[in-house]
């Protein structure tokens, strides 16, 4: 199953409600790395809601990118709500983007720093709020990816309407 059977129209759909209410949105993304952003501009005029994304893979970037605290990911580590929280925060803030979408998680094959596989965290910057969800997906590393990617887009929608 490719990525657009996967999210069944969920990028459409974003796209669409963000030009309605004249939003642009950044994306700050780890596990799926780009995957959402490349989603979002293969829609016909994306470009005048989606003007940059951030692939922080690894904890270096998201603390010189998005400006993720170094105490947070020493405490915390790299996949959390705390981490998924101030990736949204910072690549919104950063960008100068309505609203921004982060994800940090494990996508296999094996844990990570005694997190298990499938553990996402997908947060949501809009407006003065941030929203974080925690998942737990199953599947192997594409399909957590696709999971994560299509999660990712129903939060951003669920925030702005």
């Amino acid at each position: 199953m490719s990525i657009d059977e996967f999210i069944d129209g969920l990028d459409l759909e974003l796209v669409e409600e963000l030009k309605k209410k004249k939003l642009v949105l950044t994306t700050a993304e780890s596990c799926t790395g780009g995957l959402i952003s490349s989603v979002i501009v293969n829609i016909s005029g994306a470009s005048s809601v989606f003007k940059q994304g951030f692939v922080t893979y690894c904890d270096k970037a998201k603390e010189d990118l998005l400006g993720v605290r170094h105490e947070t990911m020493d405490k915390y580590k790299a996949v959390s709500s705390e981490v998924a929280s101030e990736m949204a925060t910072g690549a919104k803030e950063v960008s100068g983007a309505d609203v921004a979408v982060s994800v940090t998680g494990v996508a296999g094959p094996s844990m990570e720093d005694g997190k298990p596989v499938g553990l996402v965290y997908i947060g949501c910057a809009y407006k003065d709020k941030v929203e974080v969800r925690e998942f737990n997906f199953d599947g192997d590393r594409k399909t957590i990816r696709f999971k994560a990617t299509k999660n990712a887009l129903q939060l951003v929608l669920d925030c702005i309407k």
